[in-house]
């Protein structure tokens, strides 16, 4: 699998301290983990934040030939903890918002089978024509669509447009709630989602719904599946969800079974859950089992 990844390159400014982050950009960096290859389409800016997430992104082995360069500033988020909690507030016009239609490499797209994006990377025009100049040139054997809903950063427009574009949509419990209500007008179960959503965009082939420590539901053809997973230690969360849709992702591609792929990234979710920071290196296990399939 080679994976196009259009999104957010930002850094988590948590009690001082800067945490490179950005679902897309986890989810490139966990492709990668999988033993798959993925390129990431961004814009950093010209100033030291964007120096420094430029080097650690290509010390991830993503492919970096996409991310564009301007005079705005890098992506960065304010996050403070109030009894443990963190509250964030996205900083708007950074240089993530700023992807040039102009500046992308529609020459190379081809190469890649995969594309995967998300709903922040879409609140600024700009950004959002580049992403949708993308989908309208290109074919890909699949569309993911990492719903991802971050506070004042989507909108109904936004995801209808999103859904239209997608063959795979990843959603968490929660966010079934809020999109079932803004799109059908009534807080649905997670089967009455899975039948509305297909219904309604009838090239979405897989639905997948994360549901925390319950594991995770997948509709298929009709039907929904729950897959449990194991408990675990949570020692830190912030990634596990994006490891799941790598590996899903990459599971998926290489059996074209959701099931199996969804078993699996479980156990890849659990392990980052289990462990410090959001990339963390994958055991042995864990990467025999992705090579099996």
């Amino acid at each position: 699998m080679k994976a196009l990844v259009f999104g957010e390159i930002l850094w988590d400014i948590i009690e001082g301290e800067h945490h490179l982050g950005g679902a897309p950009l986890n989810f490139a960096a966990h492709v990668k983990q999988c033993g798959q290859t993925s390129c990431i389409v961004s814009c950093l800016g010209k100033d030291k934040l964007g120096d420094e997430a430029y080097r650690l992104v290509k010390g991830l082995d993503v492919d970096v030939s996409m991310i564009q360069r301007a005079d705005i500033r890098t992506g960065f988020v304010p996050v403070t903890l109030k009894d443990g909690q963190p509250d964030y507030v996205i900083t708007k016009d950074v240089a993530y918002d700023f992807i040039e239609a102009g500046q992308l490499d529609h020459a190379s797209i081809p190469d890649y089978d995969f594309f995967y994006f998300g709903s922040l990377i879409q609140r600024n025009q700009v950004s959002n024509e580049s992403l949708y100049s993308i989908l309208a040139r290109h074919q890909f054997e699949e569309v993911f669509y990492d719903v991802n809903l971050r506070k004042d950063s989507f909108d109904q427009a936004i995801i209808e447009q999103s859904l239209g574009h997608c063959t795979i949509l990843k959603v968490n419990d929660e966010e079934v709630g809020v999109l079932s209500k803004m799109l059908f007008g009534e807080k649905q179960g997670f089967e009455a989602f899975g039948h509305s959503i297909s219904k309604q965009y009838d090239q979405v082939n897989t639905i997948i719904i994360t549901a925390g420590g319950e594991g995770c539901y997948v509709y298929h053809q009709g039907k929904i599946t729950r897959i449990p997973t194991e408990k675990i230690t949570v020692v830190d969360t912030v990634g596990a969800g994006d490891a799941f849709s790598a590996a899903f992702a990459c599971v998926h591609y290489q059996t074209g079974d959701p099931i199996k792929a969804a078993t699996i990234a479980n156990k890849v979710g659990g392990f980052v859950a289990s462990s410090r920071g959001p990339i963390p290196s994958y055991s042995a296990e864990l990467k025999q089992l992705l090579n099996q399939g």
